[in-house]
């Protein structure tokens, strides 16, 4: 039986940044002989509190500190993921993780590890690391997990002629352009040298959009 990677999650609902790295380190990962499951994503509140309950009101073992009404989980907010090795042997195996966390924090997918925490190791778990270790600095920023996901995606209205997709580095390659009232998943905005710009997915190519164009 050829091996594969088992994707366990709806992964619509994790932040279109996240969902970018974690197709790149199933790539990388596939190419050094590594299966992965992707066993956790996104959680609702109502997840979040059942698995807060765990080894409290309900069986098992505490798997986590954080309930479901505090929203301190990063997988509340869409920028984490867990896995497990697709192998019966190795499923948890903390030199196989440890290999797919050199491969996830490499520069080119940048993703952070939970591996790498002080006080709670989680080496199963992975995150976008924009935003810190916690979620302390998304709830200020954005108050709700809606307000949130709402800058996720973003309309092109451009001038008549639609908006330039650049390449990373702004230069004088144009990878194509987008004609007004496409949808584009954001990743994230920056102020560059050049301006105010947003790294953008439009249909599978990624590149630079100027954010004041984007609503």
């Amino acid at each position: 039986m050829k091996q594969e990677h088992e994707v366990r999650i709806d992964r619509s609902k994790l932040h279109p940044w996240l969902n970018h790295k974690l197709g790149l380190l199933l790539e990388k990962c596939e190419a050094k002989g590594i299966y992965l499951i992707i066993t956790e994503g996104f959680r609702s509140k109502a997840e979040q509190d059942a698995l807060y309950a765990k080894g409290r009101t309900a069986g098992g073992s505490i798997v986590t500190n954080a309930r479901g009404s505090s929203y301190s989980s990063q997988h509340q907010w869409g920028i984490a993921f867990d896995i497990a090795i697709n192998d019966s042997k190795l499923l948890y195996d903390y030199k196989t993780i440890k290999r797919v966390a050199r491969i996830a924090k490499s520069s080119k997918i940048g993703l952070s590890w939970g591996g790498d925490w002080r006080s709670f190791q989680d080496t199963p778990h992975f995150y976008l690391g924009k935003w810190g270790s916690t979620t302390t600095r998304l709830k200020a920023e954005y108050g709700t997990f809606e307000n949130f996901k709402n800058t996720w995606t973003k309309t092109v209205k451009g001038s008549d002629n639609g908006l330039n997709l650049w390449n990373a580095s702004h230069t004088k390659a144009i990878i194509k352009n987008v004609p007004n009232g496409t949808k584009v998943k954001v990743f994230f905005t920056k102020k560059y040298p050049f301006g105010t710009y947003s790294k953008v997915k439009c249909k599978g190519k990624v590149g630079l959009m100027k954010t004041k164009h984007l609503k």
